[in-house]
Formats: structure tokens, sequence, C-alpha cells
């Protein structure tokens, strides 16, 4: 019985020894520990102005009127469908797309899959009243879609405009 709890006590000293030392290397090898060690809990951030400006340009409120983002702009779509059902969403937004450009030819339909949901957007609005206008010529064009639209803030193609 001796045997074996001196066995125990040497080696639990030795496991606490073990893992102090664990502990102090991880908190000098990671980016936190290297900054809490070598800037005295001051840290300092310097930006680009290129990237605030594209924050500014991504984080823009939109309801000002578009902002420039590159080659888009930030305006409006409509959200005509969004499901994350494996079995049937792809088929189902493919059909909404069809029936939608069949009857409305001048709109850009957008299908995109972000896993695990599909979506259908449609058109190009730089201001939310022309969403709102068409979505609301859409619902009485497609009843059966019309709980499910909605107008949406996205990035738009300046080209279609």
């Amino acid at each position: 019985m001796k045997k074996y709890s001196f066995a125990l006590a040497v080696s639990l000293l030795i496991g606490a020894g073990c893992n102090v030392y664990a502990q102090s290397a991880v908190n000098d090898s990671t980016i936190v520990g290297h900054i809490e060690r070598s800037s005295q809990n001051r840290v300092h951030i310097y930006q680009p102005t290129e990237l605030g400006e594209r924050l500014k340009a991504s984080n823009g409120n939109p309801d000002n009127g578009p902002k420039k983002a590159g080659k888009h702009l930030v305006g409006y779509r409509i959200q005509v469908f969004a499901d994350n059902n494996q079995r049937t969403a792809k088929s189902e937004a493919l059909s909404r797309e069809r029936n939608i450009m069949s009857q409305y030819p001048e709109l850009d339909c957008y299908l995109t899959y972000k896993a695990p949901t599909w979506r259908l957007r449609v058109g190009d609005f730089k201001t939310r009243e022309e969403a709102v206008d068409m979505m609301k010529q859409m619902q009485k064009a497609f009843p059966s879609y019309s709980r499910e639209m909605i107008v949406v803030v996205d990035r738009i193609n300046a080209a279609s405009l």
C-alpha cells in the first residue's frame, strides 16, 4: 500500500509540474500571451486609411442612398425564397427563378447557395421604395410566393442600373 501511495504522490507532483510548465509555455506561444507579456497592457492598433474607407463603404447606412463599394453599390433586392431543406430547396429555388424570369425578364435573378441555405433574390434597386413597389407587383403576380417576399439590403450591380 505504501508503494502505491508513494508512486501516486510522485506522479501527482510530476504531473503538476508539467501542467504549470505547459501553461506558461502556452501563454508565451499564443499571440495574446505575447501581447500581454511585451506590451505592459497597452496595445496600439494601426489601421491603413484604405481599410477605413472600405469599412465605411460596407457599413454605410443604405437609407442615405447608395454607397460605392468597388464595382458594386449598396442597395436593395427582393428576396423571394430562402430555405435549407436539403431535398427540395434547390429545385424550388430554380422553379421560382424560371417563373419570375418568364414574367419579369427585365429583372436579374440571383440564386445563391451558402451552406445550408438556398436563396433567390431579384433585382438591383437603388432605393427601398423602388424595391417595395416592385415587390408589390410581384406579390400580385405570384400570390403563392408573397408571404416569403421581403426587401433586403444587398450589394447590387452598378452596371444593371
